[in-house]
C-alpha cells in the first residue's frame, strides 16, 4: 500500500480528497423540493409518518426562520471599535540647584513637572496642594506648560515651579506634593505624588562681594579726602610763606638809597654835586609819581608840568623850593651853609615820605 502511495501522483490525492469533501457537503446539506421552500423530509422503512396536523409535524413543516450557517460562519464579519489608551503620566521634582545645603539668605527652587505623551486634552491637571514646608516659608509659585514635539506625537510639559525661603539655621524638609488631575472622559481623580527633600539651611554667607566694593569705595573716599587735604596743606605753606615774605620794595624806597649818597657827598664836601644829586632825585621821584622821564626836562617846563599835574599842594611847592635851591648853587654861584645843606636832606625826606602815602592811597 506504500508502494501505491508513493507511485500515485500528488495531482490524483488532491482531486479525489476534493471529491469526497464535495459529497460529505451534499449529504449534510438539506434537501429541498424544486420551487418550494419548505423543509423536504425522508422517511426510512419501519417509520410511522406522523399525523400533518398534528404540532409536531407543524413545527417540523414550518420555515425555517434563520439561514443555515455557512462553511465560514465562525469567522467575525467586521473588526472591533480600538480601545481608547490612556496617556502614561509622570511626575518628576528636583531643587535647582541640585543641592541638599544652602545658606540662610540663599532661596531655594522646588520644580514639578508633570508630562505626558499626546493629546494637550488628554490630561486635566487640578491645582497642586500646598505643600508641607519645614523651616522654609514660599515666597512664590509659578505655573507654566508647553508642547514638545517628538516622532509620531506630543510630549506635554506643565511645570510648578517654587520658590522657597529658609526661615533659620538647622534642619529643614520639604515633604511630598499630591498632584491631581483627571483623563478626558473619565471622572475618577487620579493623583501623584512628589519626593522628599530634607535640607540643611546653614549660616547666611558673608558678602564678599560688597564688602570688596565697599573697600573699595571707602579706599577711593579715603584717597580722594587725603589728597584734598594735602593740597590744602600744601596751599596753606604756600600763603604762609607769601606773608613771611616781604613785599617788594617800591620804587619810593629804593630811592632811600640816593639820600644816602648826598649826604654822603655832603659829609665830603663836594657841595656842587651833592646839590645836582638832589636835583636828579627830585626829577626822578616826580616821574615815578606822575608817569614819565623829567630827567631831560628844564626847570620852567617841569614847574610848568608840576601846576597843571593833580598834585598835593604841599608837594608842589616843596618840589618847586628845592629845585630852585639846586639852581642857586649850580648857577648863581650860591654857597650853602651846613644849615642850607641839612634843610635840603630834610626836604628830600618829606618829599619822598609825601609822595610814598600818595603812591599807596
Amino acid at each position: 500500500m506504500a508502494e501505491f502511495a508513493e507511485r500515485l501522483p500528488v495531482g490524483t490525492i488532491a482531486i479525489g480528497l476534493l471529491l469526497g469533501l464535495v459529497t460529505n457537503l451534499s449529504a449534510a446539506a438539506p434537501a429541498f423540493p424544486s420551487g418550494s421552500s419548505r423543509l423536504y423530509t425522508k422517511w426510512l422503512p419501519g417509520e410511522s409518518k406522523p399525523d400533518p396536523t398534528s404540532p409536531t409535524a407543524l413545527l417540523r413543516n414550518a420555515a425555517p426562520t434563520t439561514p443555515s450557517a455557512g462553511l465560514f460562519s465562525s469567522l467575525p464579519t467586521t473588526a472591533p471599535a480600538p480601545a481608547l489608551v490612556a496617556p502614561t503620566v509622570r511626575v518628576r521634582s528636583f531643587l535647582d540647584p541640585d543641592k541638599r545645603r544652602f545658606h540662610l539668605d540663599e532661596p531655594v527652587h522646588l520644580l514639578v513637572d508633570l508630562t505626558w505623551s499626546g493629546d494637550v486634552a488628554d490630561l486635566l491637571p487640578e491645582a497642586p496642594e500646598e505643600p508641607t514646608l519645614i523651616n522654609l516659608s514660599k515666597k512664590a509659585m509659578v505655573l507654566s506648560s508647553r508642547v514638545l514635539p517628538q516622532s509620531g506625537s506630543q510630549k506635554v510639559l506643565v511645570t510648578y515651579h517654587y520658590e522657597l525661603t529658609p526661615a533659620a539655621e538647622g534642619a529643614a524638609s520639604v515633604e511630598p506634593i499630591e498632584i491631581r488631575y483627571r483623563l478626558r472622559g473619565g471622572g475618577d481623580v487620579l493623583h501623584l505624588t512628589t519626593d522628599r527633600f530634607a535640607l540643611t539651611i546653614l549660616p547666611r554667607r558673608w558678602p564678599w562681594n560688597e564688602i570688596l566694593m565697599g573697600t573699595l569705595g571707602l579706599l577711593a573716599v579715603l584717597g580722594g579726602g587725603t589728597a584734598a587735604g594735602m593740597g590744602m596743606a600744601a596751599r596753606a605753606r604756600r600763603l604762609r610763606k607769601a606773608a613771611n615774605v616781604p613785599p617788594p620794595p617800591s620804587p619810593f624806597d629804593l630811592m632811600k638809597a640816593d639820600l644816602n649818597q648826598v649826604r654822603r657827598l655832603l659829609t665830603e664836601g663836594v657841595v656842587k654835586d651833592a646839590y645836582d644829586a638832589v636835583e636828579r632825585f627830585v626829577r626822578k621821584a616826580l616821574g615815578e609819581r606822575l608817569g614819565g622821564d623829567l630827567r631831560h626836562v628844564t626847570i620852567s617846563e617841569l614847574a610848568e608840568r608840576l601846576a597843571n599835574e593833580e598834585l598835593d599842594a604841599a608837594v608842589r611847592d616843596r618840589a618847586t623850593a628845592i629845585l630852585d635851591r639846586c639852581a642857586q648853587v649850580k648857577f648863581a654861584g650860591y654857597v650853602p651853609t651846613v644849615a642850607d645843606q641839612d634843610q635840603i636832606l630834610a626836604d628830600c625826606r618829606l618829599l619822598l615820605e609825601d609822595l610814598t602815602m600818595n603812591d599807596e592811597r
